[in-house]
């Protein structure tokens, strides 16, 4: 998987791997549970909805917009997860960390009442901010409270967490849907987090830390509004609303300003959310398109393979769930492989190549499956995708890391993982409504069904081929002995 990060500056990162932490052995061991405990339900959360569309959909109705449940989530979590570090760094990790907690279990006991889609969304939205603030938070919290030369150890441990959620997520899904309903799937975080808020109080101690950083919360109000506004502009232009509408020139207008605005903001801030000169340098660019394009296609897989599974061939949730399994174990496996034969090798360029071409073998696989093709194939070419997405993201981190300068290494970390979550909230959204809009008036014209699951999927092959070419024009420069380390995991990464 991509390199563990934390939140802290890169000059005090830097710092701690030759100091020692806070917290004695004892201390640690009290806090691992609460700190696998968050992380644990806030990554789940990514990809347990994947196999409770479909329910969530006939329950609350508007299909249409059922793929915003994934995206509000992955929207503001991704902004969250960049100002929330900062803001443990200035009031203190402990109350930021409860307060995350707080905003998560709040928005997820929301999401289990949500009376319609827009508010289920909304309350999404909300839950994606504590979400996104608890996964940045766990990795700074180790820092804080492990000696630099025992950090590696427990990151490795922490880092399995993420990979066990992703997993499980789709099938714990499936379960919960099968066996409950769908608001068990937030529902359950409720208790949990609960249970991490009290144990956090009584076992975490953290010394009392401030530092002069500066909140760019203009700045992240202007990124999910332009991101929004213009998400929301693709997908219902021309279907929800004609292209010379009032709805979609005020989409348009709406993006436009906030955009320009944003870019004006970002050039004066004094800690921008992503800083511009960064885009300055080729590798960093590309690498950060890339990571936005294999988690578009990334979430392609993971969202709409269940939905056809059930719409299509009438498997059940925790069915499909698993048939989801491979194309997750196959990124894993894949990003896993290519972190060690680079830190070994120190050539990256080549994984994104074969990744991509892997893609679009593997989405033009998936567009032309007919009613009688087995679904065990299906789980085949998931796992063709899997692989050639897991290839391209411990490499594009590598890389856009490995291009800046070490004093800007937390700060492009930050941006490079902010695109990687935009990629995802676009992939859900544009793809959700190409399905929208292709599928019959009747769930029961199950040929017409699977035609409009095909016509989604042919689209992931240009989407592929797109990434094919950055792929070949991504520059490989040598690797640094810091970057070989984060390669191996035996470094962190300092995010922003």
């Amino acid at each position: 998987m991509a390199a563990h990060i934390s939140d802290e500056p890169a000059e005090t990162a830097n710092e701690q791997f030759e100091a020692g932490g806070t917290g004695s052995a004892s201390d640690i061991r009290l806090i691992m549970a609460p700190l696998m405990l968050t992380l644990f339900i806030s990554t789940l959360d990514q990809t347990i909805v994947a196999t409770a569309l479909n329910d969530i959909s006939r329950s609350l109705g508007s299909p249409g917009h059922a793929s915003w449940v994934a995206t509000a989530y992955l929207l503001t979590s991704a902004v969250s997860t960049l100002i929330f570090g900062k803001l443990g760094d200035i009031y203190g990790r402990k109350p930021i960390f409860q307060f995350s907690v707080a905003i998560f279990v709040i928005g997820s006991a929301l999401c289990s009442f949500a009376p319609n889609m827009l508010s289920l969304i909304i309350f999404r939205g909300l839950q994606g901010i504590g979400g996104g603030a608890l996964n940045s938070l766990v990795m700074a919290i180790i820092g804080d409270l492990v000696p630099a030369r025992e950090r590696p150890r427990y990151q490795a441990v922490l880092g399995i967490v993420p990979a066990i959620a992703i997993v499980l997520g789709p099938v714990l899904g499936g379960w919960i849907v099968d066996q409950l309903s769908w608001p068990w799937i937030f529902l359950i975080n409720v208790p949990l987090g609960l249970v991490a808020f009290v144990l956090i109080a009584m076992r975490l101690h953290l010394p009392v830390r401030h530092s002069d950083h500066r909140i760019d919360f203009f700045g992240g109000v202007l990124a999910i509004v332009f991101t929004s506004a213009a998400l929301y502009l693709a997908v219902s232009g021309g279907q929800a609303y004609p292209w010379n509408s009032w709805q979609v020139m005020a989409l348009a207008a709406l993006s436009i300003v906030a955009l320009i605005t944003y870019i004006l903001v970002e050039r004066r801030a004094i800690e921008p959310l992503t800083p511009l000169e960064l885009f300055g340098n080729g590798v960093f660019t590309i690498a950060s398109a890339l990571f936005f394009l294999a988690t578009a296609a990334l979430f392609v897989g993971m969202l709409f393979a269940p939905l056809m599974l059930q719409t299509v061939y009438g498997l059940s949730a925790l069915a499909a769930g698993t048939c989801t399994v491979p194309l997750l174990l196959g990124l894993i496996a894949a990003a896993i492989m290519t972190g060690g034969v680079i830190s070994k090798t120190g050539r990256y360029k080549i994984f994104p190549v074969i990744g991509a071409l892997l893609g679009f073998a593997g989405f033009l696989a998936l567009s032309r499956v007919s009613l009688t093709t087995p679904v065990w194939q299906i789980s085949c070419i998931l796992a063709v995708i899997g692989v050639g997405i897991g290839f391209f993201m411990q490499v594009v981190i590598l890389a856009g890391q490995n291009a800046v300068d070490a004093k800007h290494l937390g700060v492009a970390t930050g941006a490079l993982n902010f695109f990687k979550t935009l990629g995802g909230a676009a992939g859900a959204a544009i793809f959700g409504a190409l399905l929208t809009a292709s599928l019959p008036a009747s769930p029961t014209m199950v040929e017409q069904t699977l035609m409009a699951f095909q016509s989604v999927y042919i689209w992931g092959v240009p989407l592929m081929g797109f990434a094919f070419f950055l792929a070949l024009m991504l520059e490989e420069k040598p690797l640094s002995e810091e970057i070989k380390e984060i390669a191996e995991g035996t470094l962190e990464a300092p995010e922003y």
